[in-house]
């Protein structure tokens, strides 16, 4: 009877902590929006596709496809088309729920600053990639957005992974409350340990 109490107070506390909702690692392909020729500019459709799946949005950068990206082929570069070989572009990432660490995969055709950067716009991390080098790098911290600085198409983000909950509302935490079938079953097990320790009493 003891086993079979302790069975049903862990199938409890189980089936309590999967009922909620928290931020886990998102990890987006940029390959999900169709872009009908292998670059396209980030507007606002694409945008609100991004925002709406991903939770970022994405401004003054491009989509592309290309076989020397050697992660998945498919990513952003700075800058937008009709701005390729221009000085000093810069894109920015931003992420609508504040995430707690970024792991970005990158890819700089020419020399590129990543630059990251909290809420209140401090400088958390910054990093270099140098002629046609990728690499991957995670930075943690309370980030809210990174920027990409290079001669413009020639700085790319090709991956990113954070916190995501699944919910765009500025917070990385929203918990779901326990269902009502939930607590019906919570009551049902309660009940079944009650009537089972009554009857070893007995």
């Amino acid at each position: 009877m003891k086993n079979r109490i302790t069975t049903l107070m862990v199938l409890s506390i189980i089936f309590i902590f999967s009922s909620f909702s928290f931020a886990y690692n998102y990890t987006p392909n940029f390959s999900d929006y169709y872009i009908s020729s292998t670059q396209q500019n980030v507007d606002a459709a694409a945008n609100a596709y991004f925002y709406t799946n991903y939770g970022i949005t994405i401004d003054h950068m491009y989509m592309y496809y290309d076989t020397r990206d050697t992660f998945d082929q498919r990513g952003v570069s700075t800058g937008w088309l009709e701005e390729n070989y221009l000085p000093n572009m810069t894109g920015t990432i931003t992420f609508e729920d504040t995430t707690d660490f970024v792991t970005i995969d990158w890819w700089s055709i020419l020399p590129t600053t990543y630059n990251i950067y909290d809420a209140t716009d401090n400088l958390i991390a910054t990093f270099n990639g140098g002629n046609d080098q990728l690499g991957t790098s995670t930075i943690f911290g309370s980030i809210a957005y990174l920027t990409v600085t290079a001669n413009g198409g020639f700085g790319q983000i090709t991956g990113l992974t954070y916190n995501y909950d699944g919910t765009t509302d500025g917070t990385n935490n929203d918990i779901n409350g326990v269902p009502e079938p939930a607590t019906m079953l919570l009551l049902g097990l309660g009940l079944m340990g009650l009537a089972g320790i009554r009857r070893k009493m007995k």
